[in-house]
């Protein structure tokens, strides 16, 4: 059964309406903590699965406690509404996960100006001002979590020269990732220097991606997965995210984690996402 670990505290999750985010989701609300769900869609998507009405309803069926703020994240004015709107509606804040983005994969000579800036409103931008406006509120608590989540495609390829068909496999060249990576790694970046620029507050900042790929609905509509990629499960993605987001400052800040190998450090087995069962070893 779950540990009670969140407890008391109050989260937001930007991206909630499905995958990742919405599992996240569900966990910590299973673990204790109040969420403010963030997204937007609202209500059932007309071609993908998963909308914030669904994640909250799961959440309450379970007995926790969520609410919604449907907004777009790559707009300054409605972003600037999800801090203030979740504290009137729980009083305090005490995590956030920055789990939204934005991604395009088509060859980066046919990336339009347009593509690079809405990548790094959503993937960079739109996270940092959410951790300023986060901030007062998780000192006023006393201690807080900051994640954000980023991606594998963050990692520098590998340089010249290279055998055709190698360079196909270890970069996963077919899939286009450059622009999608470049606002990560920034993110990344972005995260050490917030960690360590808060080293002397209780806050820890840290960043998670997944070992490969999360086979969420957002991921299986873009497609182009083969047998080639590291599928791993929704549930270690999510374990994982929650050990960054009860663990003191002074143990667990500045990371940029990878999912499983952060769980085997920590020797922490795989649950489910009502923390009810343990699924396994990472």
């Amino acid at each position: 059964m779950s540990t009670g670990q969140l407890d008391g505290k109050v989260a937001i999750v930007t991206g909630a309406s499905r995958g990742i985010g919405a599992a996240i989701a569900r966990r910590f609300a299973a673990e204790g903590a109040r969420v403010a769900l963030v997204a937007r869609t609202l209500d059932r998507h007309p071609k993908l699965p998963g909308s914030l009405m669904e994640t909250a309803e799961a959440i309450r069926a379970a007995g926790g406690e969520a609410v919604t703020i449907a907004c777009d994240l790559a707009n300054a004015q409605d972003r600037a509404r999800i801090v203030p709107e979740t504290v009137a509606a729980f009083g305090r804040l005490d995590i956030l996960v920055n789990n939204a983005a934005w991604s395009r994969f088509v060859p980066i000579w046919e990336v339009q100006p347009k593509h690079v800036q809405l990548a790094l409103e959503m993937n960079l931008i739109g996270p940092h001002e959410l951790m300023q406006q986060a901030l007062p509120h998780l000192q006023a608590a006393g201690a807080g979590w900051i994640l954000n989540i980023s991606s594998a495609t963050a990692d520098l390829p590998p340089v010249a020269p290279w055998d055709p068909a190698q360079r196909i496999v270890e970069y996963n060249q077919s899939h286009h990732p450059t622009v999608y990576g470049m606002s990560k790694a920034a993110l990344d970046r972005l995260t050490a220097g917030w960690a360590i620029e808060l080293g002397d507050k209780a806050i820890a900042v840290n960043v998670l991606a997944p070992v490969g790929a999360v086979a969420s609905e957002g991921a299986l509509e873009v497609g182009g997965w083969d047998e080639r990629d590291h599928i791993e499960p929704m549930e270690a993605m999510v374990e994982a995210a929650l050990q960054l987001c009860w663990r003191p400052a002074s143990e667990l800040s500045g990371r940029i984690a990878r999912s499983l190998p952060l769980l085997r450090e920590l020797g922490v087995p795989i649950r489910s996402l009502d923390g009810a069962a343990v699924l396994g070893q990472p």
